[in-house]
C-alpha cells in the first residue's frame, strides 16, 4: 500500500458528508469530524458519535489487501477524507497476501485491522482458523443476503469483471478475441497470450474453472500449447501489455483504464461467451489493535458512499444496490446483467479447486 498520511479537514466538495449531532467542522489539527457527531453522508449514517470518538482516539486502521493499485488508492484518499483516520496496512497480490496473513497470524503478530481479499476457498480458511469478528453494518438490511456471510463474519464488497484486452499495435483490433473461445486460435496464430496462472487468486482460479466448465479440458491443452505469458497478478500482466510484449491478456477493466490514460494502444472487450465473476470480501480481524477504526472502515466500505467510491473510482460492480454504477476512464460500464456475468457455483469454487488446478498445473507446465 502506499504511504498514507493525515488527511486535513472535510471540504465541501465530499458529497454531503454532514454531523447529525452537531454542525461539520475540521479544525487545524486536522481533525475531519468533531468527535461529538455522527458521520453520515448523504443521510446514511455510517458512525455513531460514540463509535466516532472511540476511532478518533485509535487514529489509523490497518487494512490488508490485495485490491488493484487503483482501486485502493482511491479508496484510502475518500476514508481518510470523509473520516480523518488514516489507512495503514500493505497491498500484496492475494497469493503473497495470505501466505502473509498465515505466517503472522500463526507467530501470533498479525497487525491487520481488516482484512480485504477475493477467493472463497482462501478466506474460508481464515474463517475457520477464527479470525474473523461478528460484525454488522448499518447498510446490512441494504445488502442481498448473497452478499453476506450466513454467521455474520464477513461481506462481500464487490463484485469484479475478468475480461479480455489486447494491445493494437501487437495485435490488429480486428484480429483480436472477442470470445475466449478465440484465445487457442489467436495463440496458435503467435499473438502472445497472458494470464494469471490458476493458483494465484481468485481471477486466475476464476478463470481456469469457467474455461473448463465452459470448453472442457482440451481448452487448456489447446491453449497450453500456444505457451501462454503466465504471470502472479494481473497488475503485472498489464504493465507488459502496455509494453506490447504479450498482444492479448485475461484482465481487469480497471487496469486497462489506467493504462488507456497513461496513452498505451490498449482497450478491452465483453466476452462474447460470458464474463467470469469473482467477489472481493471484507472481514474484521478479532484481535486488531483499532477495533473502533476498523468498524468504521467496513462500515463505510459497505455504505452506498464507500461502494460508489469503489465502483466510480475502481471499475467494480458495487453490492450496494444504491450505489454509482462502475465507470472506467469516466465511462459508465454496462449493467452487471448485460455482460452475460458468469458467476460460480460455491460448491464447484470449493470443491473443485485444488484438484484442478493441480491438472491446470500439469498441463501448462507450471510449478507453484
Amino acid at each position: 500500500m502506499r504511504s498514507t498520511r493525515r488527511l486535513t479537514a472535510l471540504t465541501a466538495t465530499t458529497m454531503t458528508l454532514c454531523l447529525l449531532s452537531t454542525a461539520c467542522g475540521g479544525g487545524g489539527d486536522g481533525e475531519a469530524v468533531q468527535k461529538s457527531g455522527e458521520l453520515a453522508v448523504d443521510g446514511e449514517v455510517i458512525a455513531s458519535a460514540e463509535l466516532m470518538n472511540a476511532a478518533q482516539e485509535e487514529k489509523a486502521v490497518n487494512v490488508y489487501t490485495s485490491l488493484n493499485e487503483v482501486s485502493n488508492d482511491k479508496v484510502a484518499e475518500a476514508f481518510e477524507k470523509d473520516t480523518g483516520l488514516t489507512v495503514e496496512g500493505i497491498r500484496a497480490p492475494t497469493g503473497r497476501l495470505m501466505e502473509r496473513i498465515q505466517s503472522e497470524a500463526g507467530s501470533g503478530a498479525l497487525p491487520a485491522d481488516v482484512i480485504t481479499m477475493p477467493d472463497d476457498s482462501l478466506f474460508q480458511i481464515l474463517v475457520k482458523k477464527n479470525l474473523f469478528t461478528k460484525h454488522a453494518v448499518p447498510a446490512d438490511k441494504a445488502i442481498p443476503e448473497e452478499y453476506k456471510s450466513p454467521d455474520g463474519l464477513y461481506y462481500a464488497l464487490i463484485s469484479s469483471p475478468t475480461v479480455i484486452a489486447y494491445n493494437s499495435k501487437a495485435i490488429p483490433t480486428d484480429q483480436a478475441p472477442k470470445a475466449w473461445a478465440d484465445l487457442p486460435k489467436a495463440g496458435a496464430a503467435g499473438h502472445k497470450i497472458g494470464m494469471v496462472h490458476a493458483s494465484q487468486g481468485a481471477g486466475g482460479w476464476g478463470l481456469a474453472l469457467f474455461t473448463r466448465k465452459k470448453f472442457g479440458k482440451d481448452y487448456w491443452q489447446r491453449l497450453a500449447a500456444t505457451k501462454p505469458r503466465l504471470e502472479s497478478s494481473v497488475g503485472a500482466l498489464a504493465e507488459k501489455l502496455g509494453r506490447g510484449e504479450v498482444a492479448v491478456i485475461a484482465g481487469r477493466p480497471p487496469e486497462i483504464g489506467e493504462l488507456k490514460e497513461q496513452g498505451a494502444p490498449v482497450d478491452f472487450v465483453w466476452p462474447e461467451d460470458g464474463t467470469p465473476m469473482f467477489n472481493f470480501f471484507i472481514g474484521r480481524v478479532a484481535k486488531g489493535k483499532h477495533p473502533n477504526a476498523a468498524q468504521v472502515y467496513l462500515n463505510w466500505s459497505m455504505s452506498k458512499r464507500g461502494q460508489s467510491v469503489l465502483a466510480t473510482e475502481g471499475g467494480d460492480y458495487p453490492v450496494h444496490p444504491q450505489a454509482a454504477k462502475p465507470r472506467v476512464q469516466g465511462k459508465e460500464l454496462p449493467a452487471f446483467d448485460s455482460v452475460r456475468p458468469a458467476l460460480p457455483k460455491t460448491e464447484d469454487w470449493l470443491g473443485l479447486r485444488n484438484s484442478w488446478i493441480a491438472e491446470w498445473n500439469t498441463v501448462f507446465g507450471y510449478r507453484s
